[in-house]
């Protein structure tokens, strides 16, 4: 079997998080694991792009050849939209539909754009794919910290090699026991946004 996956995100949204719970529930079936991050000025909001790689046999590098990447998450809609090209046309995407504007935007020097240019570029790309309000329920439930375990429990309804309940132990291990009732109930949040009557798919 092979897995390739890119989640991109911003500073601050928990996309290494999110790769570390990927990278324990791989390693946890006994299958290679490889992952890397290149992050830019992270800590203010800059990109942060995480590439992780689950076989069954060898991996020889942790980088996502471009267009081999069975499955985009995607925390913030234009890092997800830069971010496409690693996309196979027959592979899936999660979209958090949660725009964080550059500080070109804010300046008035750039123009954010339109969701529906956002999701014509997706669609161009892979007609298999959801766009969910994963930071707004994160809010709605107490916290934007949330919002990276919400698409970890989409990921887990679009795509069978995670289990749901596996998953749900694995994230269970990762965070402080102050904070791990709410987050296991956004956790199931994000399994529901996928589940739910297909709530959130973007059909070409």
């Amino acid at each position: 079997m092979k897995l390739d996956i890119i989640i991109a995100g911003v500073g601050g949204q928990g996309n290494l998080l999110a790769s570390v719970a990927l990278a324990n529930y791989a390693m946890n079936k006994g299958l290679e694991v490889f992952g890397t991050e290149t992050i830019g000025a992270a800590q203010r909001g800059g990109s942060v792009i995480s590439h992780m790689r689950i076989s069954d046999k060898k991996i020889y590098s942790p980088l996502v050849p471009q267009g081999s990447a069975d499955i985009l998450l995607g925390f913030e809609p234009v890092e997800a939209v830069r971010n496409i090209h690693f996309l196979s046309p027959k592979g899936k995407f999660i979209i958090n539909n949660y725009p964080i504007p550059t500080v070109l935007c804010n300046m008035g020097m750039d123009q954010y754009p339109s969701e529906e240019e956002i999701l014509n570029i997706l669609r161009s790309r892979s007609p298999q794919g959801y766009v969910i309000d994963a930071s707004e329920k994160a809010k709605e439930m107490g916290t934007l910290m949330m919002t990276n375990v919400i698409m970890l429990g989409a990921l887990t309804g679009i795509e069978p090699f995670f289990d749901k309940q596996e998953m749900q132990i694995i994230i269970a291990e990762l965070l402080p026991q102050k904070v791990l009732k709410n987050n296991l109930l956004a956790y199931e949040e994000g399994y529901k946004m996928i589940t739910d009557s297909n709530a959130g798919l973007v059909t070409a």
